[in-house]
């Protein structure tokens, strides 16, 4: 499979796609890959692949999907849409403590509290 095809296959739609960006990926794209994949086979997937690539390829699908528009504080959208799913996957790892999640990701306790609140976790 080469990294275009890759590409194809990992990406999904991302929320904040202008109608346009969603109707050129509809005619662009014919890959009949489904909009959610359960775990398992995501992680099918991903194996073979860094964290960091398959990131990589989400963004640059998203930035695809975008279509040359950029809304404001791209950043703060992009560390959003990766810090819910991060504290998540922390937080089931540890039983739900809080204080571990907070020594394990590098941050005080009640900015991860704030954060869990924020998120809605």
């Amino acid at each position: 499979m080469t990294t275009i095809e890759n590409k194809n296959t990992l990406a999904g739609k991302e929320e904040g796609v202008t109608p346009e960006g969603a109707a050129k990926r509809q005619k662009k794209e014919s890959d009949g890959v489904p909009e959610k994949k359960n775990p398992k086979e995501l992680g099918m997937l991903l194996d073979g692949h860094s964290l960091e690539t398959v990131v990589e390829m989400k963004l640059s699908r998203f930035f695809d999907q975008l279509g040359g528009f950029y809304p404001e504080n791209l950043y703060d959208l992009i560390i959003k849409k990766v810090e819910k799913p991060l504290i998540q996957q922390i937080l089931v790892r540890t039983g739900g403590n809080q204080l571990q999640a907070a020594q394990i990701l590098g941050i005080n306790r009640n900015t991860l509290r704030k954060k869990i609140k924020l998120y809605g976790i």
